[in-house]
């Protein structure tokens, strides 16, 4: 399903060379690794909002090495969320579904499934500066999925989060991954994923011989 191949990339001092991965349909991974060592900048390289020096990235079996951002069937959620102050629960839910110019009523009615399904619907009106942690996670997962992504990337989805939360998180991970959706999750602490992924990868880039594991 994602298969990163030799890939090279450099920004500053920031030199990550000879990176290679292959997930199947269904696989939760987790890559695990110290802050710093670039774990974030090899998802926003898998979801294309950097661009590679060299090496591939294919998807589903398409080539999406060259394919701009919005194109990829990736999505990724980012450590804080990224939500857009400036627009309501819906509207940030509804923001990829209308830059890909869907249908009005087509988008209505996805948001308001992913909302139902993840127990937002009641605050689809408000604001994201009003909500919790755990709500803002849930509306980020919300917009994440509205695009039915083939791969979903996690940016240490759980580091935020207090203890209740984080357990409650850990178990709406775990139900999206039961629907067969290849999830790769970079974290820094093992015992986050110990329950969640099926495969892990332990990454240093000043030793970047990757091991990984089922």
């Amino acid at each position: 399903m994602l298969s990163c191949r030799d890939l090279e990339y450099k920004v500053g001092s920031f030199h990550l060379k000879g990176f290679s991965l292959e997930l199947q349909k269904g696989d939760y991974c987790a890559l695990l690794g110290p802050s710093g060592s670039g774990k974030t900048i090899i998802l926003e390289l898998i979801a294309g909002l950097r661009t590679l020096k060299k090496g591939s990235i294919i998807i589903d079996g398409r080539d999406c090495t060259r394919m701009p951002p919005q194109h990829r069937p990736v999505g990724i959620l980012f450590q804080d969320y990224a939500l857009f102050p400036h627009m309501s629960v819906y509207e940030n839910i509804a923001w990829p579904l209308k830059i890909r110019k869907m249908k009005k009523n087509d988008i209505k009615g996805m948001v308001e499934n992913f909302a139902s399904d993840l127990d937002i619907q009641r605050h689809l009106d408000r604001m994201p500066e009003s909500l919790s942690g755990g709500e803002k996670q849930r509306v980020a997962l919300a917009r994440t999925l509205v695009i039915h992504p083939k791969v979903l990337l996690l940016d240490e989805p759980l580091s935020a989060l207090d203890a209740p939360l984080r357990d409650q998180s850990a178990l709406l991970l775990k139900k999206v991954s039961l629907t067969g959706i290849t999830i790769l999750h970079v974290t820094h602490d093992q015992a986050e994923v110990i329950s969640l992924a099926n495969r892990q990868m332990r990454w240093n880039l000043s030793a970047p011989n990757l091991h990984l594991k089922s």
